[in-house]
């Protein structure tokens, strides 16, 4: 038996493939060109929306620190202008306490030194006579004043000209230095 050869010289007539089968293969080619289109759009639109993401919280992140240096300046002129409203508050008119020493004071007796007191209404003055009477005075007058309270001299001692030295402690009345109003 001769061997019959596998391949043949003469073509053969090309097999019709049926029309729907084309048709449905063309169909699927359609749809899935369709469906990759809007992925691909859509996965641009995620790329920019990400790179938009980053820089708006680069941008966040600046303006976050840019705020904390301006917030802690805030701070800081608030706590000023805090202290200086306090300080205005609690700032007290002291010039009649002058005029008021001037009219306590003897003819012949000085004040040398002046302390007050910034919690209370006590004041501490230094005084020069010259002799035991005009400080027995200077004492009268004190006591003799309803402004004043509780007046009491210490530190009894003669300088080198002769004169006495001591200071005076005394409370006197609140009318005397008032808040500064109106600030």
């Amino acid at each position: 038996m001769a061997k019959i050869p596998s391949f043949s010289i003469i073509p053969k007539p090309k097999e019709e493939e049926p029309t729907w089968v084309a048709a449905i293969f063309w169909s699927l080619v359609v749809l899935l060109v369709v469906l990759i289109i809007p992925i691909l759009i859509f996965q641009g639109q995620i790329n920019a929306q990400v790179k938009k993401k980053s820089a708006l919280q680069a941008e966040e992140s600046k303006l976050i620190a840019d705020n904390a240096g301006l917030s802690q300046r805030m701070t800081l002129v608030f706590r000023r202008l805090n202290d200086f409203s306090q300080l205005l508050r609690e700032h007290r008119f002291n010039s009649n306490l002058f005029a008021f020493l001037g009219t306590i004071c003897h003819k012949r007796a000085q004040f040398t030194g002046l302390a007050i007191s910034e919690s209370s209404n006590h004041l501490t003055v230094g005084l020069k006579t010259e002799n035991f009477k005009t400080l027995g005075e200077q004492l009268l007058i004190l006591k003799s004043n309803p402004q004043i309270s509780n007046p009491k001299f210490s530190g009894l001692a003669v300088d080198k000209d002769g004169k006495i030295v001591g200071s005076l402690d005394f409370d006197f009345d609140k009318k005397i230095i008032t808040p500064l109003e109106g600030l």
